[in-house]
């Protein structure tokens, strides 16, 4: 668990910029000559000192020039605040240098007879015995400018990649709580269309005093089960959605009777798969909606089979098709569409569908690649 832990998004970062700056500060011990090595010298040290002030220039730059003065003051202030960061920095990186630099006896060339003369030996290139800075001023200023220049360059572009990460990661989130919500919505649409559709089969049954009014409230008790307890999970075992298919066909045998032909046909068992719930149905309600009217031989085929090699799904719905004229619903409903919207959220780039009406026969027929040996989703 904690090497997890290390290795996640929260200490990932952290853990890298630590040895990132780790390496760069003791860079002057780790490339240093083994055969001329003598210790640490001032040297050294400087160098080490001043790779701890570029250090703080970055992490100062990043996290309050850049976004506070750069985006709250503006330019012109940023701008400012980064030449007192720079030359604050190599006034201190001079001092430092100041500190350390040794004391060491003036070469020959430079030795007055009579007396012993000390020179201080520093990044500031004057020299005592010579009139004037020597060239070597120019160089060590120009290249701390670059130097430091470089690292606010770094600087404000891992700000910059930060930020954008951070507001795509926003983005996103606030993108998956919208596809939920939809989700939801498009759930909660399911669960009233196929209640309406069950309500007024019963209450023809009703009307005709069917005895097969009580079977058909305790299949319906049994569908609500289902709906209740299972439709709010992001995934149902493809078995369960089968049993769902099952109860709402013999539902709708018992209401029409041997008034129409229904044929299912479904697989005897089912590898553990998963599916999205209450996401075949709406096909089979389809059919049953505009599949009867005053046909003579109205017949329903559902076919479900699914490929245990490669995990697909196969679902087809045909049905014969009544004129318009005698549907009794005219409505075309929420199902289809609701479905199609559901299959381009939840399985993008992992499903195809196919509608076909050729006057005669409305056929849907949906390919979906499942998901296997997952526990769903509370």
């Amino acid at each position: 668990m904690a090497f997890r832990k290390i290795y996640s998004g929260k200490y990932l970062q952290p853990a890298i910029h630590i040895l990132l700056w780790a390496l760069i500060v003791t860079s002057p011990y780790l490339f240093r000559n083994p055969t001329t090595w003598n210790g640490f010298s001032s040297w050294h040290y400087k160098l080490m000192i001043n790779n701890l002030f570029l250090a703080g220039c970055f992490y100062f730059n990043a996290y309050f020039l850049y976004p506070v003065l750069y985006k709250q003051r503006g330019l012109f202030v940023y701008i400012l605040s980064l030449i007192i960061l720079i030359t604050l920095a190599m006034y201190l990186s001079h001092f430092i240098d100041g500190l350390l630099s040794l004391l060491k006896p003036v070469e020959a060339a430079h030795f007055h007879a009579g007396h012993h003369r000390y020179i201080t030996v520093g990044r500031n290139g004057f020299r005592p015995d010579r009139h004037g800075w020597s060239r070597g001023w120019f160089g060590w200023y120009f290249t701390n400018i670059i130097t430091n220049l470089c690292i606010i360059g770094i600087s404000i572009s891992y700000r910059i990649i930060s930020d954008n990460s951070r507001q795509e990661k926003v983005r996103k989130e606030k993108e998956n709580e919208t596809l939920k919500t939809e989700l939801s919505f498009l759930r909660s649409q399911v669960s009233p269309h196929f209640i309406f559709n069950v309500l007024n089969s019963m209450a023809s049954m009703a009307r005709k005093k069917s005895e097969m009014l009580e079977p058909s409230i305790i299949e319906l008790s049994n569908l609500m089960r289902y709906m209740l307890y299972e439709n709010d999970d992001e995934k149902v075992s493809l078995s369960s959605e089968v049993e769902y298919l099952e109860g709402y066909i013999a539902l709708q045998k018992l209401r029409f009777g041997d008034d129409v032909t229904i044929v299912f046909v479904s697989p005897e068992y089912v590898i553990a798969y998963y599916i999205e719930p209450m996401l075949l149905v709406p096909f089979v309600e389809n059919a049953f909606k505009h599949g009867l009217g005053l046909l003579k031989e109205p017949r329903i085929e559902i076919v479900l089979k699914v490929e245990n090699d490669s995990g697909w799904l196969n679902f087809r719905v045909s049905n014969t098709i009544a004129s318009q004229d005698d549907t009794k619903d005219k409505n075309p409903g929420i199902g289809l569409n609701n479905v199609k919207r559901r299959l381009e959220l939840l399985y993008a780039g992992n499903h195809s569908l196919e509608i076909i009406n050729d006057g005669q026969i409305f056929m849907t027929e949906l390919k979906i690649k499942l998901i296997d040996d997952a526990l769903p989703v509370s």
